[in-house]
């Protein structure tokens, strides 16, 4: 979605004839700073996260498990891209004249992979089962087959983990 420098919605046009009837007054222009530090980190990707800031010199990146951190030289305000870890904690602080004036609340990038741990219990729709086979192809080209005992107590057989039929004897 494009930005604006007012509150207007995006597409309204900035030349409206304050005299007809579908016209609404959206107020002042929003300022291009708010005259006071501030500071925000969101999550982008696993790999990634994003960090804006106002009324600053410096940033500070850090990890919060390892302890590792990263400092850049920056405008008044702006945006910035930090590559990070997945599964790790981060914290980005802004420093002006030296002094930390701004503290970002704490992010954690997600998981990289999906998750390996399956619910027993669970019954994946026809949609995710798709999914399931695309990746089990990526990692497991061959279905694997294994038994299990049932509940009446003989054996079953298994495919990719689901109940499959034995063919009958008498074909």
């Amino acid at each position: 979605m494009p930005s604006s420098s007012s509150n207007r919605p995006p597409g309204t046009p900035f030349s409206v004839d304050s005299k007809s009837p579908e016209f609404i007054d959206w107020g002042a222009a929003l300022p291009d700073s708010y005259g006071r530090p501030r500071i925000l980190a969101h999550v982008r990707d696993p790999r990634c996260y994003f960090v804006a800031w106002e009324e600053g010199e410096q940033l500070r990146a850090r990890d919060l498990g390892t302890k590792v951190s990263e400092e850049h030289g920056v405008a008044r305000s702006g945006v910035w891209y930090f590559e990070g870890v997945p599964e790790h904690e981060y914290e980005v602080e802004l420093l002006a004249g030296g002094v930390i004036v701004a503290r970002s609340g704490r992010i954690r990038l997600p998981r990289f992979d999906p998750a390996v741990v399956v619910d027993p219990d669970w019954t994946p729709t026809e949609g995710q089962e798709e999914i399931l086979r695309a990746l089990r192809g990526a990692r497991d080209p061959a279905p694997r087959e294994e038994e299990e005992r049932g509940n009446s107590g003989s054996w079953r057989r298994l495919v990719a983990g689901r109940p499959v039929s034995r063919p009958s004897r008498t074909s």
